[in-house]
């Protein structure tokens, strides 16, 4: 269990640095395309779409990795204030809930794109094919399907070692 939880981890890290390049070319392609559309009047062909696809990458890198460090926003004004149990109720719900949809949306994903393989669906300038970013989806959205599944069972053990004190 240790070392799947470990590997998870680097995947989990690996995707984040990916996010992080992906986040640092959008800036540098959109900071380049302004310079050239506004002062020399050539706008980089293409920037919306590789834009979407940077978009696409920086949101689906980080999702797994801000989830194994728990820092998705949460609203808990009105749960903060019930007991410990009625707490973990909550958020192994919250958790399964979410694990469905995060899967739903894997595997829909997954058939999603195939299809767009198959159809050799592409970009409508620069022909870029569109399946290995949903591919790319797939990933993230598996990744936080780990990670749902890896916290239901911290939570799990957590409240079986609180029963036995």
């Amino acid at each position: 269990m240790i070392a799947i939880s470990n590997a998870l981890r680097y995947c989990s890290i690996f995707l984040a640095y990916i996010g992080a390049l992906a986040l640092f070319l959008m800036m540098g392609l959109t900071a380049v395309d302004v310079v050239g559309r506004y002062i020399f009047s050539a706008p980089i062909t293409g920037t919306f779409e590789l834009t979407e696809f940077l978009v696409l990458i920086l949101i689906f890198s980080f999702i797994g990795y801000t989830q194994s460090q728990k820092s998705h926003v949460s609203v808990d004004l009105l749960v903060m204030n019930f007991p410990g149990k009625i707490r973990l109720v909550i958020d192994v719900f919250n958790h399964v809930i979410c694990l469905i949809l995060m899967a739903l949306i894997t595997w829909r994903g997954a058939v999603k794109a195939l299809e767009m393989m198959e159809v050799g669906e592409a970009s409508p300038n620069l022909q870029i094919p569109d399946y290995p970013f949903v591919f790319f989806l797939v990933v993230g959205c598996g990744v936080m399907c780990i990670e749902y599944i890896r916290d239901l069972l911290g939570f799990f053990n957590h409240s079986k070692e609180s029963d036995k004190i």
